[in-house]
């Protein structure tokens, strides 16, 4: 497993940087949309695996959301939700006999249209925030990876004491421990390497509520999973599962720096 791991994060991480250096937005944006499709259809097969029509109902709706989003353009994410929250009801209207299970499906369909759709391209949003854009996406890569890879030796180690066993056993309160310290340490090496405009108390502001983000969206997935009595998302990253696997720890922290800085810098 923790071979699988290094070998994927050894293919990953150099493309990753690659694209989110690139001065055009373009580069990173397809690879969100990439990623967003496949996150989508990992998604809808969830809740939906024989239900071909609300699976494909989920990946449109979510497709609308996400193209909205990468528009770039104003006004563009709010029509996309609007489109997408109308075209579902008249699904559920024109489709669904059975109309109490239809909206609940629909539901279910909005809820992975706006998790990836609207999420995810942040990611985007912040590299075109500024000259320091593509910094702070790195900077969030950088402390959820390191946070991660703490955590996970940590509670391999010294985890003994289970912080959710509902929704994710393996999960400890030592493992969580350590990915908040080793998200302090990553963001601290970030501000030295290059974001030397923080103060080290900003620093560790955002470090230390990007490590506890990371692990509130991380149960969150987990939540999905055990809704639906699915171990992992997908397959497509070997020794990490699928990409919402891979993209739990990002989302909320993503959402956190880029409001972060739009409202208090």
């Amino acid at each position: 497993m923790l071979r699988a791991r290094l070998a994927t994060a050894a293919v990953a991480i150099p493309l990753l940087l690659v694209l989110i250096l690139y001065p055009s937005p373009w580069p990173l944006a397809v690879l969100v949309f990439i990623v967003g499709i496949i996150g989508l259809d990992e998604f809808s097969r969830m809740p939906f695996a024989h239900q071909k029509g609300e699976w494909a109902l989920t990946v449109i709706l979510g497709t609308i959301v996400l193209l909205g989003a990468l528009s770039m353009h104003e006004h563009m994410l709010g029509l996309s939700i609007a489109l997408a929250l109308i075209l579902g009801l008249l699904w559920v209207l024109f489709t669904r006999p059975d109309f109490e299970q239809g909206l609940r499906d629909l539901g279910l369909s909005i809820l992975g249209a706006l998790y990836v759709g609207a999420l995810l391209p942040h990611f985007v949003w912040l590299q075109q925030s500024g000259e320091l854009g593509p910094r702070w996406v790195v900077f969030i890569i950088a402390v959820a990876m390191v946070g991660d890879t703490a955590g996970y030796f940590v509670g391999h180690a010294l985890g003994r004491h289970k912080l959710t066993p509902r929704v994710s056993p393996g999960k400890t309160v030592e493992g969580t421990i350590g990915v908040v310290l080793g998200s302090l340490v990553a963001g601290v090496l970030c501000k030295l390497i290059f974001l030397s405009t923080l103060t080290i108390q900003e620093t560790l502001l955002l470090s230390g509520a990007m490590g506890v983000l990371g692990q509130l969206g991380d149960l969150c997935e987990s939540v999905m999973k055990r809704a639906f009595a699915t171990k992992d998302s997908g397959w497509i990253f070997p020794g990490h599962g699928g990409v919402l696997d891979r993209i739990d720890s990002l989302l909320f922290p993503v959402i956190f720096v880029y409001y972060h800085l739009a409202l208090f810098r």
